[in-house]
C-alpha cells in the first residue's frame, strides 16, 4: 500500500522509497571511502612509487657504470706502474735502445691500449718537447708528460685527435736499479674500450654519457645507447673515483615502461570491491522486506492464538506483545463475569536455553499483565548465557591447555561443561575412545570424576589410568587403541591451581582449538550418547620399555627429588630397576606440595636437592615437576644445570648418530646451543616456548631430539617425541655411565657464558599481551637484531636478552645472555629502560 492510494488503507500508509534510500545510502557510505582510497593509490601512490622506482634504477645504474670504469682504469694504473718499474727495459733504454722499439715490446701486455710510448726524463727539457716527439700528437699528450715529469698526479683525460676520441694514461716509472725517476709512460685508450663498459646491455635501455669537467664546465665525450625525452627527468649522474669524469644516465622509454606499476591489478580489485559491495547491499535490499513480511504475516496470523510465536526480527517482538495484549483485552470485556478464565500463561519472550545447568527464562518486558497470552520469541542472549560466560573465564583457556584455580575457577559445573565441549570436539574428529588420567594434587580426583562423567555423556569411551605423571598419559595415547586423552593437572603451578592438558589425535591440542573449546561450552550444542568407563594400569609396561631401551654399564648413585609429585613412586621404581642406587627425596605423593614448590624451573626450589647430592657424593640429582614432564639437573659438585646446557650433551649423544637431523629449541636458549649443533652435524630450529608449540615443530620438521628452556625434553629417537621427564633422566644417566667421566667433567667442554636464569616479572594477567605487543612497537635497539617470534628478543654481538608473556602464569618472562658480566650488565640495563618507558612501575630484578 503507498501513500497514493490513501482510501484503501484503513489510515495506515507507507512509502516505497525508504528502503531504496536507505540502500543508496548504504551505498553511497561503503563506496566513498573505498573509491576514494582506490584513487589515492592510483592516482597519487602508484605514480609517487613508480617515480621512486626510476629515480632508484637510474641512480643504480649511474653507480655501477661509473664503478666498472673507476675498476677499469685502477686496473690499469697498477699494471702501468709493474712494468713502468721493471728495470730490464729501463736498463735498455739507458743504454741507448729504442724507446719506440720498446713500448712495442710492452704493448701486447696491454690489449685494453691502442698506443704505448715511452718518454726518457732526459730529454725533457720543456723548450724542446712539443709535438711530435716520441710520438705525442697533441698538445694534451705533451702536458700529460709534463705534469707526469714533474711528479704530479695525473688523472686520465680524453681528447680528440683527427676526430677520433682517445683516453691517455700518464705514469712515471722509477728505476729500481738507479733509484731515479727515468722515463714516462703514457697509453692510448680507443674510444670502444670505454663504450664496451659503459654500455646497457644492448643500450635499449637508456643512454650513458661520459663528461670530463674543466674548471666549472662539463664536456660530454662519449655517449652510448638509447635515451627518450620523458627518461630526462629522471637522469642520475655519478663520478668516477680518481677521475674529472663524471657517468650520467638517463633511461630509455623501454625501461620506464619495464618499472611502470600496473594499474591492472589495483583495477581488479576495486571491481571485484565494488561487485561484492554491491552484491551485499543488494541482497539485503532483496532479502530484509521478505524478512519484514513473513513475520509480520505470522503475527498477524496468530493474534489471535495462544500458541508460541518464533520472529526472524527481534524489534518487532514489542509489535507482536502488544496485538495479543489488544486481543486479550477485547475477549475479557465480552465476558467481564466468566469464572472460567484461563490463569495467565508463562511468557518467554528471551532465549529459552536448556543448558544442562541452568533451565530458566528471561522476561523482557517485567511483569505480564493478567490476561496476557503466551509469546515466545528468540533473542540472541539470555541471563543464562552469561551466567555460563562467568562460569568459564577466557584467561583458564590459555595458549596450550585449560588452567585456573581450582576451587573457583574449576568447578564441578565448569568442568562439566568443558568435558563435554572435548567429548563433542572429539566426536567431531571421530575419536570415540579417550584416555583420562591426573597428578597428586587434592583437587584433582574430583575435577577427574566431573571431567570422566562430562566425557560419558557425549557418548566417549573413556580409560582411567589412575594417578600418573603426564608422560603416562602421552605414553598411552600411543600405545592404547585410543590418540587422545585428557590429563588432570596443574602442571608446575602452585598447588591451588589445576587445569587440563588434551591430547587429540596424538597432538595435544593449542590456540585454536582450546578456544574453541570454550565456545562450543558457551554454546551449550553438545553430543549426547552415553559411554562406557573401563580402568587400565600401564605403569608396569612403560617401565619395562624405558629399562629395555636405557643401558648403564656403570651403576650411578642418584638423589631423586619427586617434590611430592606424580613422579614420587614411579621414577625411585625405575631408576631402581636400571641398576642405581637412588636416595629418594620428598618421594610422597602430597598434593600440597609441603616441601618445595613444584615448579623446578625457580633454581630457588632445589636448594634440597643440592644440598643432598653434595652431602651423599651422589654422581647427580635430578628433579621433577609436579607433573613429571619437566626434569631439572644438578652435577655432583652441586651445580644447577639450565636446560640449553643439558640440551648440549644430548646434542653430542643424539646428532653424532644422525648426523643432519633436526634440533629444535624454544627462544629462550643459548645461542651457544644452535652453534654447537651445526658443529656436530645438525640443523638448529627455532621454535616459541611451550610444550605443544615444540611438539608440533618437531612433529613438522621430523627432529630427533628438542629441548625447551623451563625442562621439557623431547626424544624422537628410540622414543616417541613427547616431553618425557623420566625418559630424559634416563638417557642422561645412560650418557654419564658410558662416558666414563662425572657430569661436571662433562660440561667442561661447552662454552661458559655469563647468563641468568628465566626472570618471573610479576603483571596482570589480563594485560600481559598487549605489554609485550606495546614494547616491540616502541622498543629501540639500534645495535641488535630484533625477533620477534616470541615476545621480543635481540641480539647482539656479545650477547641477546629476551622478554616475552608467560603463557601460563600473570607474569612477563625474561632472560639474558652474554660474553662477560659486564656486557650482561649492559644488555639488562637496556632493557630496564626500554620496559620503563612504556609502564614506570616494571622492574628486572638482578
Amino acid at each position: 500500500m503507498t501513500d497514493r492510494d490513501p482510501h484503501n488503507s484503513r489510515g495506515v500508509v507507507a512509502g516505497n522509497k525508504a528502503l531504496l534510500k536507505i540502500t543508496a545510502l548504504a551505498l553511497t557510505l561503503a563506496l566513498a571511502p573505498l573509491l576514494a582510497g582506490f584513487a589515492y593509490l592510483g592516482l597519487v601512490r602508484d605514480p609517487q612509487l613508480e617515480s621512486r622506482n626510476i629515480h632508484a634504477v637510474s641512480a643504480m645504474v649511474a653507480r655501477q657504470q661509473a664503478t666498472s670504469l673507476s675498476s677499469l682504469l685502477q686496473d690499469l694504473g697498477q699494471r702501468l706502474q709493474q712494468a713502468g718499474n721493471a728495470a730490464s727495459w729501463q736498463l735498455q733504454l739507458r743504454d741507448g735502445a729504442d724507446p719506440g722499439a720498446l713500448a712495442q715490446s710492452l704493448l701486447p701486455f696491454f690489449p685494453e691500449f691502442s698506443e704505448l710510448r715511452l718518454v726518457p726524463l732526459t730529454d725533457m727539457g720543456t723548450a724542446t718537447l712539443g709535438e711530435g716527439h716520441y710520438g705525442l700528437r697533441s698538445h694534451i699528450e705533451v702536458d700529460l708528460v709534463r705534469r707526469a715529469a714533474a711528479g704530479e698526479g695525473v688523472r686520465p683525460e680524453a681528447y680528440r685527435v683527427d676526430g677520433e676520441l682517445l683516453t691517455a694514461i700518464a705514469h712515471l716509472a722509477h728505476n729500481p736499479a738507479t733509484d731515479e725517476n727515468q722515463t714516462v709512460v703514457l697509453g692510448t685508450l680507443r674510444e670502444q674500450v670505454l663504450i664496451s663498459r659503459l654500455q646497457v646491455g644492448d643500450g635499449e635501455f637508456g643512454e650513458v654519457t661520459l663528461q670530463q669537467q674543466f674548471g666549472n664546465d662539463h664536456n660530454d665525450f662519449l655517449r652510448t645507447g638509447q635515451a627518450s625525452t620523458e627518461g630526462r627527468p629522471y637522469q642520475a649522474s655519478h663520478a668516477v673515483p680518481t677521475t674529472a669524469w663524471q657517468v650520467t644516465f638517463t633511461p630509455s622509454t623501454t625501461l620506464m615502461q619495464d618499472l611502470a606499476v600496473s594499474r591492472l591489478p589495483l583495477l581488479l580489485v576495486l571491481g571485484l570491491l565494488l561487485a561484492g559491495v554491491c552484491a551485499g547491499l543488494f541482497t539485503v535490499a532483496l532479502w530484509l522486506p521478505r524478512l519484514v513480511g513473513r513475520d509480520v504475516a505470522r503475527i498477524i496470523d496468530s493474534a489471535g492464538l495462544k500458541s508460541r510465536l518464533h520472529l526472524d526480527i527481534p524489534h518487532l517482538v514489542p509489535l507482536g506483545q502488544h496485538l495479543r495484549r489488544l486481543l486479550g483485552g477485547q475477549t475479557m470485556a465480552a465476558t467481564p463475569d466468566s469464572g472460567d478464565r484461563p490463569s495467565p500463561p508463562e511468557v518467554l519472550t528471551g532465549h529459552h536455553l536448556t543448558n544442562p545447568l541452568f533451565q530458566r527464562t528471561a522476561i523482557l518486558d517485567g511483569e505480564q499483565a493478567e490476561g496476557d497470552e503466551s509469546l515466545e520469541l528468540e533473542l540472541p542472549e539470555s541471563s543464562a548465557a552469561q551466567d555460563t560466560a562467568l562460569l568459564l573465564p577466557p584467561h583458564i583457556f590459555r595458549a596450550y591447555d585449560i588452567r585456573g584455580d581450582a576451587d573457583n575457577e574449576l568447578a564441578d559445573s565448569a568442568v562439566d561443561l568443558i568435558a563435554r565441549a572435548i567429548g563433542t570436539l572429539a566426536a567431531e574428529k571421530n575419536e570415540d575412545t579417550l584416555v583420562v588420567g591426573c597428578d597428586g594434587r587434592e583437587s584433582s580426583p574430583r575435577i577427574k570424576r566431573a571431567l570422566i562423567q562430562g566425557l560419558l555423556s557425549t557418548g566417549r569411551q573413556v580409560v582411567d589410568i589412575g594417578v600418573v605423571p603426564t608422560p603416562l598419559l602421552y605414553y598411552a595415547t600411543r600405545k592404547l587403541e585410543t590418540r587422545s586423552g585428557v590429563m588432570v593437572t596443574g602442571s608446575h603451578n602452585p598447588a591451588a591451581d589445576n587445569g587440563l592438558k588434551i591430547v587429540l589425535k596424538n597432538h595435544t591440542i593449542a590456540g585454536g582449538l582450546v578456544q574453541r573449546i570454550r565456545e562450543s561450552a558457551l554454546e551449550a550444542n553438545f553430543c549426547e550418547d552415553q559411554g562406557a568407563l573401563t580402568h587400565k594400569d600401564l605403569l608396569p609396561e612403560y617401565l619395562e620399555e624405558v629399562v629395555r631401551d636405557i643401558a648403564l654399564p656403570v651403576p650411578l648413585k642418584l638423589v631423586i627429588d619427586a617434590g611430592n609429585g606424580a613422579t614420587s613412586e614411579i621414577a625411585p621404581r625405575l631408576f631402581t630397576e636400571l641398576g642405581c642406587e637412588v636416595l629418594p627425596l620428598f618421594c610422597d605423593i602430597d598434593g600440597s606440595f609441603p616441601n618445595r614448590s613444584p615448579d623446578t624451573s625457580r633454581e630457588d626450589n632445589l636448594a634440597a636437592l643440592v644440598a643432598t647430592v653434595v652431602r651423599e657424593k651422589a654422581d647427580l640429582g635430578i628433579a621433577f615437576d609436579g607433573d613429571g614432564d619437566r626434569v631439572a639437573v644438578v652435577t655432583g659438585s652441586g651445580r644447577i644445570l639450565r636446560t640449553d646446557q643439558l640440551m648440549m650433551l644430548y646434542v653430542q649423544d643424539v646428532v653424532s648418530r644422525n648426523p643432519g637431523t633436526d634440533v629444535v629449541f624454544d627462544i629462550k636458549c643459548s645461542r651457544n646451543l644452535a652453534q654447537l649443533v651445526v658443529t656436530h652435524g645438525g640443523r638448529p630450529v627455532l621454535s616459541k616456548t611451550g610444550h605443544a608449540f615444540m611438539k608440533e615443530k618437531m612433529a613438522e620438521t621430523g627432529a630427533l631430539l628438542g629441548g625447551e628452556f623451563s625442562g621439557h625434553i623431547f626424544f624422537g629417537e628410540r622414543w616417541y617425541g613427547f616431553d618425557d621427564g623420566l625418559y630424559a633422566a634416563a638417557r642422561l644417566a645412560e650418557i654419564i655411565s658410558n662416558q666414563g667421566e662425572t657430569l661436571d667433567q662433562l660440561m667442561t667442554a661447552f662454552p661458559e657464558t655469563a647468563n641468568t636464569p628465566e626472570i618471573l616479572i610479576p603483571v596482570p594477567e589480563a594485560g600481559k599481551f598487549a605489554l609485550v605487543k606495546k614494547l616491540i612497537e616502541t622498543a629501540s635497539f639500534p645495535e641488535g637484531k630484533i625477533n620477534t617470534l616470541d615476545g621480543l628478543r635481540v641480539d647482539f654481538n656479545d650477547g641477546w636478552g629476551l622478554v616475552r608473556a608467560s603463557n601460563t602464569s600473570a607474569a612477563l618472562t625474561a632472560r639474558f645472555e652474554a660474553s662477560t658480566t659486564e656486557q650482561l650488565r649492559l644488555i639488562m640495563d637496556a632493557f630496564r629502560g626500554q620496559l620503563a618507558a612504556i609502564e614506570p612501575g616494571l622492574e628486572i630484578p638482578d
